[in-house]
C-alpha cells in the first residue's frame, strides 16, 4: 500500500516540471467554477482543496472615445491613459495592468495602444485596462479595497470626449498559483492516509489523478481555492481482480 502512495506521489511530480516563466505568471481569476490552467471551467466543486487569499484585487475600467476623427480619438485616449499612469506612479497602492486572456500584464502606452478596439457605435474607440491593489493578510472582505481603486479611477481626467467607466467588475489575481501543487498534492495524500488507517488492513486505496493539472476557483471576495481532480478507489485486499 505505501509503494503505491509514493509511486503515485512522484510521478505526478515528475509530470509537472517547474519552469521559469511559470513562476512569473500572475492569473486573474474571476469565476466561482473551478478554473483550470489551460482556461476550462468545470461545475465539479472539489474535495480536498487548499484556499488562501489572492495576491490583487483588479477593478475593470473601460476607456471610450467618440471623437470624429480617428486621429483625434487615438490621442485623447493617450492622454487619458497618460494621465492614469502619472497618478499611479504617485500612488504606491495602485498598479495599472492588462489582461491577456486570464494573465495579467503590465500596462504602458504601447500596450494600451494594442489593445483599442472598434466601439458599437459608430466613430467610437474603446479600450479597457486594470487597476490592481495589493491584497493584505489582515484585510477580510474587499469593500475597502475596491472603493480605494474606485476612488482612484474616479479621480482621472477625461480629455476630450473620452469617457471612463468604473465597469463594477472586481477581480482577484494570484502570481504562480502553480506553486501551491505541492501543498494540494500533500493534503491530498494525508486524506489518503487517514481513510486507510480508518479502514485497516484488509483495505488497500488505488489514487488516479494526481499527475492532471491543478485547478483554481475563486471562493469568497479575496479568497481562492487550489485543487487537484483527484479519485480514489478503496479495495479489499483479498480481491482477485481489479
Amino acid at each position: 500500500m505505501r509503494r503505491i502512495l509514493v509511486l503515485v506521489f512522484f510521478a505526478a511530480l515528475l509530470a509537472f516540471p517547474s519552469t521559469a516563466k511559470a513562476q512569473l505568471d500572475e492569473i486573474v481569476v474571476t469565476a466561482s467554477r473551478i478554473v483550470t490552467k489551460s482556461g476550462n471551467t468545470e461545475n465539479s466543486p472539489p474535495g480536498i482543496f487548499y484556499e488562501r487569499k489572492g495576491d490583487f484585487l483588479l477593478l475593470r475600467v473601460t476607456i471610450e472615445n467618440d471623437s470624429r476623427e480617428l486621429g483625434t480619438r487615438l490621442e485623447e485616449l493617450t492622454q487619458t491613459v497618460e494621465g492614469f499612469i502619472r497618478a499611479a506612479r504617485s500612488d504606491d497602492d495602485i498598479t495599472l495592468s492588462l489582461l491577456d486572456d486570464s494573465f495579467v500584464r503590465p500596462l504602458s502606452i504601447a500596450s494600451f495602444a494594442d489593445g483599442i478596439y472598434r466601439g458599437s457605435r459608430p466613430d467610437t474607440s474603446v479600450a479597457t485596462l486594470q487597476v490592481k491593489t495589493d491584497i493584505p493578510e489582515n484585510v477580510e472582505d474587499s469593500f475597502k479595497l475596491a472603493t480605494k481603486l474606485g476612488k482612484f479611477v474616479d479621480a482621472q481626467r477625461e480629455i476630450g470626449r473620452t469617457k471612463i467607466t468604473n465597469s463594477d467588475q472586481i477581480s482577484v489575481s494570484v502570481v504562480n498559483p502553480y506553486q501551491y501543487r505541492q501543498t494540494v498534492m500533500t493534503m491530498v495524500l494525508d486524506e489518503i492516509k487517514r481513510v486507510k488507517t480508518a479502514l485497516g488492513p484488509d483495505y488497500r486505496v488505488v489514487i488516479r489523478g494526481l499527475d492532471k493539472e491543478l485547478n483554481w476557483v475563486r471562493s469568497g471576495d479575496l479568497n481562492l481555492a487550489f485543487t487537484l481532480p483527484y479519485t480514489y478507489d478503496v479495495i479489499p485486499n483479498n480481491l482477485q481482480s481489479y
